[in-house]
């Protein structure tokens, strides 16, 4: 299980295609509204999976999206943003949710009118494919999306992965860095989602950080 199965793979290709076509837009734009807004909604589930009290919910909301959606996806994309999508969006973004709209919005060129129903759009398909996930492993919340971020449960792999995105950001623009080891590694996006979430960063650092979320994710 990996992050970019949602975006560049199968399910990835099928979603970017469908925005495209709903919103009139260059595919390659679309890829990267993909690119960027799938990671940072996974860092943001894992971030509220800390909490007791919400881990819980989003328990329940996952056992609730058994990934029978994805069956269906092209019945699910043809109606395009969803009114349950809008919701899921407010429930992972909370009072950020104007934020990541707006900054996604600036970035891309996009409405945030338009990036509002490409969130919409993600949100079931992203809930979808973790409780999918979730039913198959018999696993908590927390426990799957720590496996998520952290490359299927492989260090080497999610320490690469994860510690050289968080080099990009944090150490220059410079993808050599080392990669953090162990847990670091696998919190590696979630501090960069924290990154992007402080209001103290102006636009253009917060641009740099979707940037590198879309360059990494969307190769």
């Amino acid at each position: 299980m990996n992050i970019s199965d949602l975006i560049t793979g199968s399910i990835g290709s099928t979603v970017t295609s469908s925005i495209a076509r709903m919103l009139n837009i260059d595919e390659s734009k679309a890829k990267w509204v993909v690119s960027a807004a799938v990671p940072l909604m996974i860092a943001a589930l894992n971030y509220n999976a800390k909490n007791k009290d919400q881990a819980s919910n989003i328990d329940n909301a996952l056992s609730q999206h058994s990934g029978g959606i994805l069956g269906n996806l092209s019945g699910l994309l043809s109606g395009g943003a969803s009114e349950d999508g809008s919701k899921i969006i407010g429930h992972i973004f909370g009072n950020n949710t104007n934020y990541v709209t707006d900054n996604l919005s600036q970035k891309s060129g996009l409405s945030a009118g338009q990036v509002g129903s490409v969130l919409a759009v993600l949100a079931p398909v992203v809930m979808g494919y973790l409780g999918q996930q979730k039913q198959s492993q018999s696993s908590s919340a927390t426990d799957l999306l720590g496996s998520l971020l952290g490359g299927g449960g492989q260090q080497s792999a999610g320490g690469g992965l994860l510690g050289g995105l968080l080099g990009s950001v944090l150490g220059g623009g410079s993808r050599q860095q080392a990669a953090p080891a162990g847990g670091d590694a696998m919190g590696a996006l979630v501090n960069l989602a924290g990154d992007f979430f402080n209001k103290g960063n102006n636009s253009s650092q917060a641009g740099n950080v979707l940037d590198n979320l879309a360059g990494l994710f969307g190769r």
